[in-house]
């Protein structure tokens, strides 16, 4: 099966390091106790004991038959692994069969292994990683389709101001205007001119702006 092109797309923006970062391939167990590829992406200059998790929302089998390969298999998943980790945190990313209890399994999973844990995802993972992000000591969402909870975990919002996805930025003011009716430990970035999945499209400095925002973000809550 050939890739949709939407999987060979990276992440524009790059920092020093990130082309060097060495990957180890491991396991964990997921929710029915076997076991669950999962890549490590080691960290360079580590800011200590933590790890960021790239959370996917999807179960690999559909996910795979849709786009042609797994999610943690994305040339995006990969080369935000590779970001994370050359700003100093160790980043993971996995396999799944079943999306939001694997995503609960492998964060009880670092949680046993790190000082730390945070999150990041992005777009329709969205409803699972808001689930997941209550394992979660920070979580960052990229222009998130949304679902009416929210975490007591701090989170990072970027919304796209001209998203093309139907409903989703509606939904998402609607999420953190009740997020923050109920005082929410959240933080929410707009970016007026960004499309949906801006950082494989625009290649700007307001774009590397609001990624350095959201890694910043996981360094300050994971120290």
């Amino acid at each position: 099966m050939s890739r949709h092109e939407v999987a060979t797309r990276r992440v524009l923006y790059k920092i020093p390091g990130m082309e060097t970062v060495r990957v180890r391939k491991e396991q964990f167990p997921g929710a029915d106790g076997q076991p669950v590829a999962l890549d490590i992406y080691e960290p360079i200059n580590s800011i200590g004991d933590c790890v960021v998790a790239i959370v996917a929302g999807f179960p690999d089998a559909g996910f795979e038959n849709h786009v042609g390969c797994k999610f943690m298999e994305m040339e995006w998943s990969i080369s935000m692994a590779k970001l994370i980790a050359a700003s100093g945190m160790t980043a993971v990313t996995h396999s799944n069969r079943e999306a939001e209890a694997d995503g609960i399994a492998l964060m009880k999973h670092l949680g046993a292994a790190f000082g730390r844990v945070g999150m990041w995802t992005t777009s329709g993972n969205g409803p699972v990683g808001l689930v997941v992000a209550s394992h979660a000591d920070c979580a960052v969402f990229n222009n998130p389709i949304t679902k009416d909870f929210c975490p007591d975990t701090p989170l990072f919002i970027v919304r796209a101001g001209k998203d093309e996805t139907a409903g989703l930025n509606q939904a998402l003011d609607t999420f953190v205007a009740k997020a923050l009716a109920e005082n929410k430990p959240l933080t929410l970035v707009n970016f007026p001119d960004a499309p949906h999945s801006f950082e494989l499209s625009i290649d700007t400095r307001e774009t590397r702006r609001i990624l350095q925002q959201g890694l910043e973000f996981l360094r300050a809550h994971l120290v």
